[in-house]
């Protein structure tokens, strides 16, 4: 029979309602929540009881956002280090990350539940013309390419399919409409504009900075084929975005347009609020950061052939390709967007790109999601926005994403309220993975760290 832990006294944020409940007892059974109810439950004598007084217990959180194959195996406990037992990986070499993927899945290899798009379904020119990235790609180079390329994904077992930058709006359309609602689609767009996908019945948008961008921006910022700027590796490319975002105004006519079709349709916006991080908290306090340590390697490796060109800064390690002095008016925009599309309504999930990004590094990068969307949608829905909503928006509601019975025994017991103040997340004691202890400084004793720009 099945081990049985009691967990009692918790206070209980189970992902779905709106209010914590307090003195609550969990009854986990093998790898399974079988019971949550108020007060005392009964138990048998061989029933392990954990005394959560004091604590407050969380779903394990979801990253909607990674690339979990632009990092090193080693790195992937950072994940459950920082509570998040379950990712969505949204670009990768898919041979590489199904491979990835069984290994997590089987326990084979340390770290979350992994579900994943395969490949970024780019359009006839690449996103990436050169260097590490281009692996991810896979051009889909016209409206008759659908069938085979995306039947072949489908069939390969996807959790879901992502369309890419340079992929042009038929083309996007025809690959909503031949997977048909079979797997949930998301997109991280540029040639195509999102409003053309949204009412094509695309279940999800990438980066509230990118994706609706040109639905906000002046027609002369906009970016896209045939436009001053017409790639994200342009130099120009943050400039004219931070510009184009800090004079968008975002409750004219042209902005409820999108409003009104994203909650019409129930499309989830995935905000990776976390690529501005820097920008927020400045260059010199993310160079203080003690996380900053946790930076896998390889993303560090392509940080060093950044720094061959753009020559020697105390930053190296973490420079996100532009000046982050200039990303803090548009970071406030975004979560603008954020906080009127979930007041109105809509749909809003967390999301990292860690592996994308080096920095914030992998888990530790949700915490500071979480943060900035705390701050624009409250600190609840924040919570739900990587439990409960990620979790229906991988249609992975019936395992995770909430503490229920039947649900995995994915959760974290944080010793404090985080509901009080958001960065008590990090006061994590221990993560459950399907029922299974894990304590997080063990995890990080375990992964790789870098000494460099540290002071030592």
């Amino acid at each position: 029979m099945a081990q049985a832990t009691l967990f009692k006294n918790a206070r209980l944020i189970d992902g779905l309602a709106d209010q914590p409940q307090t003195g609550m007892s969990l009854l986990v059974t093998g790898d399974r929540v079988s019971k949550v109810e108020r007060g005392e439950l009964p138990t048998s004598p061989d029933t392990q009881v954990v005394d959560l007084a004091g604590k407050t217990v969380l779903p394990g959180l979801i990253d909607t956002h990674v690339h979990s194959t632009l990092m090193d195996r080693e790195s992937l406990p950072l994940f459950l280090a920082a509570g998040v037992t379950s990712a969505r990986d949204v670009g990768a070499k898919l041979e590489k990350v199904l491979a990835l993927k069984a290994d997590l899945n089987s326990g084979a290899q340390l770290g979350p539940r992994l579900f994943v798009c395969g490949p970024l379904l780019d359009g006839a020119e690449p996103s990436f013309p050169r260097g590490p990235l281009t692996e991810m790609l896979e051009s889909v180079p016209s409206v008759e390419a659908v069938p085979e390329k995306i039947g072949h994904l489908l069939a390969s077992g996807v959790d879901g399919v992502k369309l890419y930058f340079t992929l042009p709006p038929e083309t996007a359309k025809a690959i909503i409409q031949f997977v048909d609602k079979r797997r949930p689609i998301t997109g991280h767009l540029g040639y195509t504009h999102s409003l053309d996908v949204i009412r094509a019945g695309i279940d999800g948008l990438e980066h509230v900075w990118i994706s609706p961008y040109n639905e906000f921006c002046a027609l002369d910022m906009q970016f896209g084929p045939g436009k001053k700027v017409s790639s994200m590796m342009n130099r120009h490319f943050a400039p004219l975005t931070f510009k184009g975002w800090e004079e968008a105004d975002v409750r004219g006519d042209k902005a409820k347009v999108w409003f009104d079709a994203m909650v019409d349709k129930q499309v989830n916006m995935g905000t990776t609020l976390d690529l501005l991080w820097i920008s927020k908290c400045g260059q010199d306090a993310a160079m203080k950061d003690p996380d900053r340590r946790y930076i896998p390697p390889m993303a560090l490796g392509r940080q060093r052939a950044l720094a061959a060109h753009i020559g020697e800064r105390p930053d190296w390690d973490m420079f996100p390709g532009f000046d982050p002095a200039i990303g803090s008016k548009a970071l406030e925009k975004h979560q603008e967007v954020t906080r009127i599309l979930h007041e109105s309504g809509g749909l809003v999930v967390g999301g990292t790109d860690c592996g994308g990004i080096p920095y914030p590094p992998p888990g530790y990068a949700l915490w500071r999601e979480v943060e900035l969307m705390a701050e624009a949608i409250g600190t609840m829905a924040a919570f739900k926005a990587v439990t409960s909503v990620a979790a229906r928006y991988l249609r992975q509601q019936d395992d995770i994403g909430s503490i229920a019975p039947g649900r995995y025994a994915d959760f974290m017991v944080v010793d404090g309220d985080p509901l009080q103040n958001v960065r008590e997340l990090r006061k994590l004691t221990t993560v459950y993975r399907g029922g299974k202890a894990y304590d997080p400084q063990a995890l990080l004793a375990s992964v790789p760290t870098q000494q460099i720009g540290m002071g030592h």
